[in-house]
């Protein structure tokens, strides 16, 4: 199915938060997921299903110093 991924329209084959998650091979800790403009906490992933054309935004927190 067609997601909007980061802005970028994209093939996906996942169901859900949590299996596109994984297909992307992201390190899920330091992660936040956007579905739709809602804040998902990774407890949900498994259970916020996509849909064609859902909006989906991946965001990586890294610290420094």
């Amino acid at each position: 199915m067609e997601i909007i991924l980061n802005g970028v329209i994209k093939e996906v084959d996942a169901k859900n938060i949590y299996d596109l998650v994984k297909s992307l091979n992201i390190d899920s800790d330091g992660v936040v997921v956007l579905h739709n403009d809602e804040i998902v906490k990774n407890k949900f992933w498994s259970t916020s299903n996509l849909e064609i054309k859902d909006s989906v935004e991946v965001l990586y927190f890294v610290s420094g110093g």
